[in-house]
């Protein structure tokens, strides 16, 4: 072989190895290029996808946090769903953090946003059951007030009258003085009945009857009377028997006072009075009482 020969052989090798390697060149470059092209798509797809699915998450954390309160007004249990929503909150979270295409993250939070989905409409149709429950509850509950409200309309009704039947036994019980008479009493212990002169008697008398009452037990009592004097002053000398006693919280006084046992025999009692001087002129009044409550009056006038 000439040496032209051969040097046109190496040139035609070497211009189809440059012919090769443009090839190459040009073909890894396209191959490059339309891999970027589809790595951006992918991309693209994927920020869609993921700001899709937070849109979602937070419209279901939104409608969750309703669906807890609206429970917990009608007395369900919201402790699970407390954690669903943190959960639910920190998937959102996870997603927005995550810039690259994550395929199997989208997968799988698409699944759970289903699942959250059937979860909400099972919870309106437990919160209908709440509402149902409180509804028959509260039915019940006013059935059950005005069933305890006519009770205690009933019982005080009957503690009323039972008041009123107590009241009337007590005033029945109640012991009357009768025949009331009064004596004035002279130096020589003559009695004359009714009204007299100053200088006639420095003593009274007083006598009466306690009236039949069959109500009344027989008991103990204390029988007072009260002098009052003209100016309305009951006339009182301990010395001479008189005493206090204790009626509505304040203090009252008595002349004379006398313990006797009722016995329903028309028992007739006589007070005697020694006032130790004369009574001055004007009219006087005389009340009775048994214990504590008045059961007679009557007058006199010191001319």
């Amino acid at each position: 072989m000439s040496e032209v020969t051969g040097k046109s052989n190496r040139d035609i090798i070497r211009i189809v190895l440059i012919v090769i390697l443009i090839g190459v060149v040009v073909g890894g470059g396209y191959k490059i290029n339309e891999d970027s092209k589809e790595r951006k798509a992918l991309q693209a797809e994927y920020d869609l996808t993921r700001e899709t699915l937070t849109t979602k998450l937070d419209s279901i954390s939104v409608e969750l946090s309703g669906k807890i309160s609206e429970i917990s007004e009608l007395g369900g249990n919201i402790d699970s769903l407390i954690i669903l929503k943190d959960s639910i909150t920190a998937e959102r979270d996870q997603l927005q953090r995550t810039r690259v295409a994550n395929k199997a993250l989208i997968q799988r939070l698409d699944r759970k946003v289903n699942g959250y989905e059937e979860l909400l409409l099972a919870k309106d149709e437990e919160i209908v059951q709440l509402k149902k429950l409180n509804n028959d509850l509260l039915e019940e509950n006013n059935d059950l007030k005005v069933d305890k409200n006519e009770l205690n309309k009933s019982l005080t009704e009957a503690a009323q009258r039972e008041e009123a039947y107590k009241q009337r036994i007590s005033l029945a019980a109640k012991h009357r003085a009768e025949n009331i008479k009064i004596f004035n009493i002279n130096s020589r212990g003559k009695e004359r009945e009714g009204d007299f002169r100053k200088r006639q008697a420095q003593k009274i008398k007083v006598t009466f009857n306690l009236a039949p009452n069959d109500v009344a037990p027989v008991a103990g009592h204390q029988i007072l009377i009260q002098l009052v004097d003209p100016l309305g002053n009951v006339i009182f000398d301990v010395a001479r028997g008189s005493g206090s006693f204790q009626i509505d919280g304040r203090e009252e006084f008595y002349t004379a006072m006398q313990e006797i046992v009722f016995d329903n025999s028309k028992q007739e009692l006589s007070f005697v009075y020694d006032k130790g001087s004369e009574f001055n002129p004007g009219d006087y009044k005389v009340v009775i009482l048994a214990d504590t409550y008045e059961i007679g009056q009557t007058t006199f006038n010191v001319r």
